[in-house]
């Protein structure tokens, strides 16, 4: 847990999407099931967790399957998405302490803008610009110097081992029914179905008031 000095001091928190605040399912796969056809990024998705296949030559496949849905097609997979409980009261909640709040994935960003109530979204720019899990550290390493932010100032939730290399960077983090391998570098383990409560494992509602 954060120090009670360390506690005033958070001015980050960082969110991943797929498997976090979207339990047990990833965009691509809420995507491909607004567009009618779910097996292909499933088989797309094995093939990737496999080796068979890059980061880019997925996202050409996937945006080939669903590219004849039309242009409401990622608001339509976010309205039907299943999400983790209590996003928008943690993020009122850090809000009110002006802690600047950050989406960082690999799935489509226009995915990840429809989520409300973040500060910033990053995300794949498919099928160019995608971002790996290499990437995640370097995106939060660019916005921390933007607004002059320490590292021990930051927290971070995430799910998967593609969240290796941020935790790696970061102290202060909270795996979120996570992998085995993830858990093991995290600070924190939450299991449940509020990310508000993850919250409270690293800045707790205690350290809020005594800001």
């Amino acid at each position: 847990m954060i120090s009670p000095d360390s506690g005033r001091r958070i001015r980050l928190a960082v969110f991943d999407l797929d498997g976090t605040l979207l339990p047990r399912t990833t965009a691509c796969q809420q995507i491909a099931t607004a567009a009618g056809d779910l097996l292909t990024i499933e088989n797309l998705e094995r093939d990737y967790r496999a080796g068979f296949i890059d980061s880019t030559t997925f996202a050409e496949r996937a945006l080939r399957s669903w590219s004849h849905a039309g242009e409401s097609l990622y608001q339509r997979a976010f309205a039907a998405a299943p999400k983790i409980g209590g996003v928008e009261q943690a993020l009122v909640r850090l809000r009110a302490h002006e802690i600047v709040t950050c989406l960082v994935t690999m799935a489509p960003r226009q995915f990840a803008e429809c989520f409300p109530g973040f500060d910033h979204a990053y995300g794949s720019i498919y099928p160019t610009r995608i971002l790996n899990p290499e990437d995640k550290p370097s995106v939060v390493r660019k916005l921390q110097a933007k607004l002059g932010i320490d590292t021990d100032a930051i927290i971070a939730f995430g799910d998967s081992d593609s969240d290796l290399p941020l935790f790696g960077y970061l102290h202060h983090t909270v795996a979120v029914n996570s992998t085995p391998n993830l858990a093991a570098v995290a600070a924190h383990r939450y299991d449940g179905a509020d990310i508000n409560q993850a919250l409270d494992l690293v800045w707790p509602r205690a350290e809020a008031v005594r800001r």
